[in-house]
C-alpha cells in the first residue's frame, strides 16, 4: 500500500511537470507564433500525461490541457468572403479638396448649386475595421476588413469584446444584418495595459491601433477577452428588407437594436458647417477618449448613394477629411538611397531619432532629387519631418536659421548604388529639341539589380498579387540572399530545391533535431500555402507581373476588356492596331499603358517569364464576367454630346453597372453610339459608316430601366 501511494505521488508530481510544460508550449505555438519544440515532442509530452490520467484518474485536474488534445491546433483564421467588398475611403488633405468632392458629387447628380445636400459626419476612429453578421438578430460571424475582398474569420474574439451584442432586440431585428464599424482601445485602458505588459515582462504596445489589432487577431478567444476591446459601428453590409432613405435613420435603428455608434456624429448641410464641424472635434481630439485620424464625410441620402455607386478602390459618396500631419524638428545625418521595383532611386534620410505622435522616427523620405534641389536640402541641416497616419515620415522644410557650416551637398547618382549600373531620367517629351524630363532618377540594371529583382518579388506575392501567405519582405530578403530565390520560377520550385538541400539551408545555422524538426514543418506549411496559389485570377496575375503604370484598378480593367490572358498576349505580342487602339480608348487606359504592355510583351526576357510560370503549373483563371438581363450586357458604347437627363458620369457609371463598357473612340467592334445634346457630327458619320447603331438620351434611358 505504501509502495502505491509513493508511485501516485512521484505521478501527481510529473503530471503537474508535464502540464506546465504543454500549457507554456500552447502559448507559444498559439499566441505567440513561435514554438520552440516539434510537433513530434509536443505530442509526446500529451501521450506521458495521458498516460498517467489513464493510470489514476483521479490526479486530472479539471482544466487539463490534455482535453484539447483529438482537435487540429489553430493555424490561423480561416478567410472569410465579403459578399460586399469593404472598400477604403478616399482622402481630402483641407476643406479645398471636400470642396473638390462635393463639386463633384453634384456634377454627377446633375443637381443645382443652391439645391441642400446633407451630410452625416462622424470621427474617424484609429483602429481596426470589422464586420458583424447577424441571423434573426442572432450574431453568427466576425471578420476582419482583411484585403477588402476577404477577411479573416474571428468570430470568437469578437464575441469577448462588450461593445458587441450577442443578440439584437429580436422584435424589430431583420433575417440577416451586417453591421461595420471599428475595433478601438482608448486611452486610458491603453495605458493600464501597456503597466500590466510591464509588470509581466512582456513587450510594450506602440499605439492603441497596434494594440487593438494584436488583440483581436488572439488565436486563443481567452487571450482576447482579456484586452479592453471596444467597438463603434458605422456603416452596414448586407441588409435584408432594408427601406430606410437616410444614413442617420439606420444609425438611429442601430441603436435601437442594441448596436453601439458614435455619439459624436452628426448632420450637416454645408460645406462651411463640415468645416467648423471638422475644427471643433480637432480641438476636443485628446478629450475624447481614444485615437482619431480624421473625420469622414458621406452622403445622407441612400438613393444618391445607389447613383453614385463605387469604385474598385472606394465608394465615390464618402471622403475622410484628415487631420493636419504631426511634426517635429531633427537633424539629418546622413542621406541613403532606396531602389525600388521599376528602378526608381529614392534618397531617404537618416535622421536624429524623434518622436512624433508616438513614434520614434528615424528615417524619411526625401522623395527625389528635384525636390531635394528645390527645398535646398543638405546633409546636418536641422529640419522640420511630417508624419501622417502610416505614410512614411518626410522632410518638408530646411530650418535655414540652424543652418551650420559644415553641411554637405546632396549629390544626384549617376550610377545605381546596388549594381553600379548607369542611373537616367526618363524623357517625357521632346519638342524642337527640348526635352522634359521625369523627375525621377531610374536605374538601368533591370533584372540584374538584387534591389530591383527582390522588390519585384516581393510585388508579385503581395496581397494583390499572388497573396502567398509565409513569403514576406523579410523571407523574400533572406531568400534571395541565399540563393534560394532569384526570380518567380524559383518560388514555384522552391519544394524541389528543398528536398535535393539539407534543411539547415533554411536555418543559418546548425541548431537542434528538435530545432530543425520545426523548420521542416515550417517549409512543408509554405510550400502547401504556394501550391495552393497556383491557380489564381487573370486580373491578380497582370498585377503581380510589375508591368510599370498597371495598378489594380487597370489590371481589374484589362481582365475584364480581354476575359482571357492569351487574348492579351496576342493582341500586344503581334501588335494588331485595332485591338490596341481599343484598349487604347478604355476609360481609365491611357498611352502610358498602352506603351508600357507593349514593351512587356515584346520584351523576350519577359514573356518568357510569363511562358514559364505557366509550364511549371500556374492556371491563369479567366476573367468571370457579370451577366445581366440588360441589352447592354457586354456592349460597347461611346457617348457624344451632352446628355439632359444625367450626367456623362452617372451615365458611364449605370452602364457598367449592366455590363457595358463605355469606350471614348469608334470602331467595327462598337455597338451604340449614344448622343446628346450638340454632338460630335464626325462621331455620327463614322458610325454610320461602319452601320453602328446611333440612339438619342432617351432610347438609352429605356435601356438602362
Amino acid at each position: 500500500m505504501k509502495k502505491s501511494n509513493v508511485s501516485e505521488n512521484d505521478n501527481k508530481s510529473k503530471l503537474n511537470s508535464l502540464y506546465k510544460q504543454i500549457i507554456e508550449h500552447n502559448k507559444r505555438y498559439h499566441q505567440d507564433n513561435n514554438p520552440s519544440i516539434s510537433d513530434a515532442d509536443y505530442d509526446e509530452l500529451v501521450r506521458e500525461a495521458l498516460e498517467i490520467e489513464k493510470k489514476f484518474p483521479e490526479l486530472k485536474q479539471n482544466n487539463s490541457p490534455t482535453d484539447l488534445v483529438g482537435s487540429e491546433p489553430l493555424e490561423g483564421f480561416a478567410k472569410v468572403q465579403h459578399k460586399i467588398p469593404m472598400l477604403s475611403i478616399q482622402n481630402a488633405k483641407n476643406i479645398d479638396e471636400v470642396n473638390n468632392w462635393v463639386d463633384g458629387l453634384k456634377n454627377f447628380l446633375l443637381l443645382e448649386d443652391k439645391e441642400e445636400i446633407e451630410f452625416i459626419a462622424e470621427p474617424k476612429i484609429d483602429g481596426l475595421s470589422a464586420t458583424l453578421i447577424y441571423d434573426k438578430g442572432e450574431l453568427v460571424l466576425g471578420a476582419t476588413r482583411g484585403d477588402g475582398s476577404f477577411g479573416e474569420n474571428v468570430t470568437d474574439n469578437l464575441k469577448t469584446i462588450i461593445d458587441i451584442p450577442k443578440s439584437l432586440n429580436k422584435n424589430i431585428a431583420p433575417d440577416r444584418l451586417e453591421v461595420r464599424g471599428e475595433v478601438y482601445i482608448t486611452h486610458d485602458e491603453f495605458n493600464d495595459l501597456n503597466e500590466k505588459q510591464k509588470k509581466e515582462g512582456k513587450d510594450i504596445f506602440k499605439n492603441p491601433r497596434n494594440a487593438a489589432a494584436g488583440s483581436l487577431k488572439q488565436l486563443d478567444p481567452k487571450e482576447t477577452s482579456k484586452r479592453p476591446l471596444r467597438f463603434f459601428a458605422f456603416s452596414w453590409g448586407v441588409f435584408s428588407n432594408n427601406n430606410f432613405k437616410r444614413h442617420n435613420d439606420i444609425i438611429s435603428y442601430f441603436n435601437d437594436l442594441g448596436i453601439i455608434t458614435n455619439p459624436e456624429s452628426s448632420i450637416h448641410t454645408s460645406v462651411n458647417s463640415l468645416e467648423k464641424y471638422f475644427n471643433s472635434l480637432l480641438d476636443k481630439r485628446m478629450d475624447l477618449g481614444y485615437d482619431i485620424d480624421g473625420i469622414v464625410y458621406k452622403l445622407n441620402r441612400i438613393d444618391w448613394r445607389e447613383r453614385l455607386q463605387s469604385t474598385g478602390h472606394h465608394p465615390r459618396w464618402a471622403i475622410a477629411h484628415k487631420f493636419p500631419a504631426e511634426k517635429a524638428i531633427s537633424e539629418i545625418i546622413d542621406v541613403q538611397i532606396q531602389v525600388g521595383r521599376t528602378g526608381v532611386l529614392t534618397p531617404v534620410a537618416r535622421l536624429k531619432p524623434v518622436n512624433i505622435g508616438g513614434a520614434l522616427v528615424s528615417n524619411a523620405s526625401l522623395h527625389n532629387y528635384e525636390d531635394i534641389k528645390k527645398k535646398d536640402i543638405r546633409i546636418g541641416d536641422a529640419v522640420w519631418v511630417q508624419r501622417a497616419g502610416d505614410v512614411i515620415p518626410q522632410v518638408i522644410e530646411v530650418i535655414k536659421s540652424k543652418r551650420k557650416k559644415e553641411t554637405k551637398e546632396i549629390k544626384t547618382p549617376k550610377n545605381c548604388p546596388v549594381c553600379k549600373s548607369n542611373a537616367y531620367r526618363e524623357i517625357l517629351t521632346e519638342t524642337k529639341g527640348v526635352k522634359t524630363y521625369e523627375k525621377y532618377i531610374r536605374c538601368t540594371g533591370g533584372f540584374t539589380c538584387s534591389s530591383q529583382a527582390k522588390e519585384r518579388l516581393k510585388h508579385f506575392v503581395s496581397k494583390e498579387g499572388f497573396d502567398i501567405d509565409g513569403l514576406g519582405d523579410k523571407q523574400i530578403n533572406d531568400y534571395f540572399d541565399i540563393g534560394i530565390i532569384r526570380d518567380p520560377i524559383d518560388i514555384f520550385s522552391l519544394e524541389q530545391t528543398y528536398r535535393h538541400n539539407p534543411p539547415k539551408i533554411w536555418i543559418y545555422s546548425s541548431g537542434s533535431k528538435s530545432k530543425i524538426n520545426t523548420i521542416k514543418d515550417s517549409a512543408m506549411k509554405l510550400f502547401k500555402a504556394i501550391d495552393d496559389k497556383k491557380i489564381i485570377n487573370f486580373d491578380r496575375f497582370i498585377y503581380s507581373l510589375g508591368i510599370r503604370h498597371l495598378g489594380s484598378s487597370t489590371a481589374s480593367l484589362l481582365a475584364s476588356h480581354f476575359v482571357t490572358f492569351d487574348n492579351m498576349v496576342s493582341v500586344f505580342k503581334l501588335q494588331k492596331p485595332d485591338e490596341i487602339e481599343e484598349v487604347r480608348s478604355l476609360d481609365g487606359i491611357g498611352d502610358k499603358v498602352v506603351n508600357a504592355l507593349t514593351d512587356f510583351f515584346q520584351n523576350r526576357e519577359t514573356l518568357n517569364l510569363v511562358n514559364n510560370l505557366v509550364d511549371i503549373g500556374v492556371s491563369i483563371q479567366d476573367y468571370e464576367k457579370i451577366e445581366t438581363d440588360s441589352m447592354l450586357s457586354g456592349k460597347r458604347i461611346v457617348l457624344t454630346g451632352t446628355l439632359e437627363s444625367m450626367s456623362r458620369a452617372e451615365a458611364k457609371v449605370r452602364i457598367e453597372s449592366l455590363g457595358g463598357k463605355v469606350v471614348s473612340s469608334i470602331s467595327k467592334n462598337t455597338n451604340y453610339l449614344i448622343t446628346g445634346e450638340k454632338p460630335t457630327n464626325s462621331k455620327i458619320d463614322k458610325a454610320n459608316s461602319l452601320e453602328i447603331e446611333v440612339i438619342n438620351e432617351n432610347q438609352m434611358f429605356k435601356l438602362l430601366q
